[in-house]
């Protein structure tokens, strides 16, 4: 088992919760709250949680996006039934969690010189979004998308203290072409690198950091069906042995040799 396994993973719900919100942000972008006093106080950044919704079979895994006391908020896109049907409810309705799930990032890096990194792509910001919030060391985001009509919470990240850097492919926002030439460009060899984003984006990253011989940690993202390690569809290779993106990560660092 992982040394950085959530001591706290026992305590986890599948309760009916109410939504307190759900609006849209823009294109199909939507942002989810949902009200939980127990779940709130207990999540890490790099958690997730496992949402059902009505008239679908299976769970969707969605990323903690941030917390208040009493709330959890996540962000997501719609991509098909489920996130079509999920985008529909509204305040006052209730949606089953299970949650909070995974293992998350390590944030005490004490021993870490540089500017903490970020690297997202799509909803991978939510993750990093949530990171940010609890680092007690304020770094750089680089941030891509396809064009500047999808990218999210900017705003966010430059109120609480961290410089934002972005990459559209269309060039409409900041510098044209991928993200990951964009963070080649500004990395140091002091820094320390977390991502969460599309694969082959987190491939890059991976590559980039080894070649610096840096500390990094990424969270994959996987289809997953039960989201507790039990229907086991979400293995992946790490090093010489197979592991559950749900139950030994999300998180994993990039050290480990992550096959993605």
């Amino acid at each position: 088992m992982s040394k950085r396994k959530n001591n706290l993973t026992a305590k986890r719900w599948d309760n009916q919760l109410k939504i307190k919100s759900n609006k849209h942000i823009c294109l199909s972008f939507y942002e989810l709250i949902i009200e939980s006093k127990n779940m709130a106080p207990i999540a890490v950044p790099g958690q997730f949680c496992m949402v059902s919704v009505p008239n679908t079979y299976l769970r969707r895994p969605l990323s903690i996006y941030k917390t208040t006391k009493t709330t959890v908020s996540f962000l997501y896109k719609i991509i098909g039934k489920g996130t079509e049907i999920l985008s529909t409810m509204r305040p006052g309705e209730t949606v089953k969690v299970l949650g909070p799930l995974g293992t998350g990032y390590p944030i005490n890096q004490k021993s870490v010189v540089g500017e903490p990194i970020l690297v997202a792509g799509g909803t991978g910001i939510a993750s990093v979004h949530f990171l940010a919030s609890k680092l007690k060391k304020k770094g750089i985001l680089f941030y891509g998308a396809r064009t500047k009509k999808e990218l999210l919470c900017l705003s966010e990240f430059k109120k609480i203290g961290w410089k934002v850097f972005v990459a559209t492919e269309d060039g409409s926002k900041g510098f044209k072409g991928y993200v990951t030439d964009l963070l080649k460009q500004n990395i140091t060899k002091n820094n320390i690198v977390y991502t969460c984003g599309p694969t082959l984006m987190m491939k890059k990253v991976i590559s980039i950091v080894k070649e610096l011989n840096l500390k990094g940690y990424a969270s994959l993202e996987e289809k997953m069906a039960c989201g507790i390690g039990n229907c086991q569809g979400c293995a992946v290779k790490v090093g010489d042995e197979y592991k559950m993106v749900c139950k030994d990560g999300p998180v994993f660092s990039m050290s480990e040799n992550l096959n993605v």
